[in-house]
Protein backbone atom coordinates (compact mmCIF):
# COMPACT_ATOMS: atom_id res chain seq x y z
CA UNK A 1 0.00 0.00 0.00
CA UNK A 2 3.14 2.61 0.94
CA UNK A 3 4.51 1.70 -2.59
CA UNK A 4 1.52 2.44 -4.62
CA UNK A 5 1.03 5.72 -2.74
CA UNK A 6 5.22 6.48 -3.24
CA UNK A 7 4.29 5.51 -6.75
CA UNK A 8 1.28 7.76 -7.63
CA UNK A 9 3.15 10.68 -5.39
CA UNK A 10 5.91 10.02 -8.10
CA UNK A 11 4.03 10.02 -11.01
CA UNK A 12 1.84 13.43 -10.07
CA UNK A 13 4.86 15.12 -9.27
CA UNK A 14 6.37 14.15 -12.53
CA UNK A 15 3.08 14.92 -14.27
CA UNK A 16 3.73 18.57 -12.81
CA UNK A 17 7.19 18.93 -13.41
CA UNK A 18 6.74 18.13 -17.12
CA UNK A 19 3.71 20.74 -17.04
CA UNK A 20 5.96 23.40 -15.69
CA UNK A 21 8.56 22.52 -17.97
CA UNK A 22 6.13 22.95 -21.15
CA UNK A 23 4.74 25.89 -19.58
CA UNK A 24 8.02 27.72 -19.25
CA UNK A 25 9.01 27.25 -22.82
CA UNK A 26 6.21 28.95 -24.11
CA UNK A 27 7.42 31.70 -25.81
CA UNK A 28 4.03 33.62 -26.42
CA UNK A 29 3.43 37.10 -24.22
CA UNK A 30 0.17 38.31 -22.98
CA UNK A 31 -1.06 41.34 -25.04
CA UNK A 32 -2.94 42.48 -21.98
CA UNK A 33 -4.60 41.46 -18.75
CA UNK A 34 -7.64 40.97 -20.56
CA UNK A 35 -6.54 38.55 -22.69
CA UNK A 36 -4.64 36.73 -19.21
CA UNK A 37 -8.24 36.49 -17.93
CA UNK A 38 -9.72 34.88 -21.17
CA UNK A 39 -6.76 31.96 -21.22
CA UNK A 40 -7.58 30.89 -17.32
CA UNK A 41 -8.53 27.35 -17.84
CA UNK A 42 -8.78 25.84 -20.45
CA UNK A 43 -9.60 28.91 -22.85
CA UNK A 44 -6.28 29.84 -24.87
CA UNK A 45 -5.84 33.28 -26.24
CA UNK A 46 -6.77 33.30 -29.69
CA UNK A 47 -5.71 35.85 -32.11
CA UNK A 48 -8.89 36.02 -34.54
CA UNK A 49 -12.37 34.62 -34.06
CA UNK A 50 -15.06 35.26 -31.62
CA UNK A 51 -14.76 35.07 -27.77
CA UNK A 52 -17.09 36.05 -24.75
CA UNK A 53 -19.56 34.35 -22.50
CA UNK A 54 -23.06 32.18 -22.15
CA UNK A 55 -25.16 33.65 -19.59
CA UNK A 56 -28.82 32.09 -18.60
CA UNK A 57 -31.35 34.28 -17.35
CA UNK A 58 -34.83 33.54 -15.62
CA UNK A 59 -37.44 34.94 -14.21
CA UNK A 60 -38.92 38.30 -13.97
CA UNK A 61 -36.61 40.91 -15.62
CA UNK A 62 -38.53 43.37 -15.38
CA UNK A 63 -37.52 46.86 -14.15
CA UNK A 64 -37.83 47.23 -10.67
CA UNK A 65 -36.53 49.78 -7.99
CA UNK A 66 -36.52 46.98 -5.27
CA UNK A 67 -34.47 44.54 -7.47
CA UNK A 68 -31.91 45.55 -10.05
CA UNK A 69 -32.46 42.88 -13.29
CA UNK A 70 -30.30 40.10 -13.16
CA UNK A 71 -27.29 39.87 -15.93
CA UNK A 72 -27.22 36.12 -15.58
CA UNK A 73 -24.89 33.65 -14.27
CA UNK A 74 -22.24 31.66 -16.86
CA UNK A 75 -23.01 28.46 -17.70
CA UNK A 76 -21.85 25.35 -19.72
CA UNK A 77 -23.18 25.03 -22.94
CA UNK A 78 -22.18 23.46 -26.18
CA UNK A 79 -21.87 26.59 -29.19
CA UNK A 80 -22.21 25.75 -32.85
CA UNK A 81 -21.18 28.18 -35.29
CA UNK A 82 -22.62 28.35 -38.54
CA UNK A 83 -22.11 30.34 -41.81
CA UNK A 84 -24.56 33.46 -41.43
CA UNK A 85 -27.73 31.96 -41.12
CA UNK A 86 -31.21 33.89 -42.39
CA UNK A 87 -34.29 33.02 -41.01
CA UNK A 88 -35.68 31.26 -44.13
CA UNK A 89 -33.02 28.82 -43.50
CA UNK A 90 -34.08 26.87 -40.72
CA UNK A 91 -37.17 26.05 -38.90
CA UNK A 92 -38.33 27.81 -35.99
CA UNK A 93 -40.37 27.04 -32.63
CA UNK A 94 -41.66 29.35 -29.95
CA UNK A 95 -39.10 31.97 -32.42
CA UNK A 96 -35.68 31.24 -31.00
CA UNK A 97 -35.71 27.48 -31.42
CA UNK A 98 -34.25 26.13 -34.72
CA UNK A 99 -33.78 23.07 -36.64
CA UNK A 100 -32.76 21.90 -39.74
CA UNK A 101 -30.55 24.49 -40.35
CA UNK A 102 -29.39 24.88 -44.29
CA UNK A 103 -26.41 26.33 -43.64
CA UNK A 104 -23.13 24.96 -43.23
CA UNK A 105 -21.70 24.55 -39.78
CA UNK A 106 -18.25 25.75 -39.14
CA UNK A 107 -17.14 24.24 -35.63
CA UNK A 108 -18.51 23.81 -32.32
CA UNK A 109 -17.50 25.12 -28.84
CA UNK A 110 -18.41 23.87 -25.48
CA UNK A 111 -17.78 26.73 -23.01
CA UNK A 112 -16.22 26.62 -19.37
CA UNK A 113 -17.98 26.32 -16.24
CA UNK A 114 -18.31 29.73 -16.29
CA UNK A 115 -19.98 30.39 -19.66
CA UNK A 116 -16.66 31.40 -21.10
CA UNK A 117 -15.10 30.50 -24.53
CA UNK A 118 -12.83 31.44 -27.43
CA UNK A 119 -12.76 30.08 -30.81
CA UNK A 120 -10.35 30.91 -33.46
CA UNK A 121 -12.23 31.55 -37.41
CA UNK A 122 -11.22 32.98 -40.32
CA UNK A 123 -12.85 36.47 -41.32
CA UNK A 124 -16.45 36.62 -42.23
CA UNK A 125 -20.22 36.42 -40.80
CA UNK A 126 -21.47 34.05 -38.40
CA UNK A 127 -25.03 32.55 -36.66
CA UNK A 128 -24.61 31.63 -33.16
CA UNK A 129 -26.42 29.34 -31.38
CA UNK A 130 -26.49 27.03 -27.71
CA UNK A 131 -27.56 23.80 -27.32
CA UNK A 132 -30.76 23.12 -25.97
CA UNK A 133 -33.34 20.53 -25.59
CA UNK A 134 -35.65 22.08 -27.85
CA UNK A 135 -33.52 22.73 -30.25
CA UNK A 136 -30.69 24.87 -31.10
CA UNK A 137 -31.33 28.48 -29.09
CA UNK A 138 -30.32 31.95 -30.93
CA UNK A 139 -33.09 35.04 -30.02
CA UNK A 140 -31.01 37.75 -31.77
CA UNK A 141 -32.14 38.57 -35.50
CA UNK A 142 -31.03 41.35 -37.50
CA UNK A 143 -32.83 43.67 -39.81
CA UNK A 144 -32.34 41.21 -43.06
CA UNK A 145 -33.65 38.07 -40.55
CA UNK A 146 -30.49 37.10 -39.91
CA UNK A 147 -30.40 34.80 -37.02
CA UNK A 148 -27.80 36.19 -34.23
CA UNK A 149 -25.09 37.15 -36.54
CA UNK A 150 -21.52 38.09 -35.49
CA UNK A 151 -18.73 39.38 -37.87
CA UNK A 152 -15.43 38.07 -37.94
CA UNK A 153 -12.89 40.64 -39.13
CA UNK A 154 -9.18 40.54 -40.12
CA UNK A 155 -7.02 39.53 -37.21
CA UNK A 156 -9.50 40.65 -34.69
CA UNK A 157 -11.51 38.77 -31.64
CA UNK A 158 -15.15 39.80 -31.71
CA UNK A 159 -16.48 39.51 -27.92
CA UNK A 160 -20.24 38.59 -27.34
CA UNK A 161 -22.21 38.17 -24.62
CA UNK A 162 -24.80 35.31 -25.57
CA UNK A 163 -27.72 35.07 -23.85
CA UNK A 164 -30.03 32.50 -23.01
CA UNK A 165 -33.32 34.26 -21.67
CA UNK A 166 -36.21 32.02 -23.47
CA UNK A 167 -36.78 31.60 -19.21
CA UNK A 168 -37.18 35.12 -18.70
CA UNK A 169 -39.93 37.49 -18.25
CA UNK A 170 -39.43 41.08 -19.63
Amino acid sequence: MAMAKFLLLALLLSQCNGANQHHQNKQEPMENQEQAKDAQGQQAPIQQGISGQVLWVSGNQMPSPDAPPSKGRGVERTLYIYELTNASQANTTEGVFHTNIQTNLVTQVVTDANGNFAVSLKPGRYSLFSKEEKGLFASIYDGEMNINPVEVQQGQVTQVEFLINYQASY
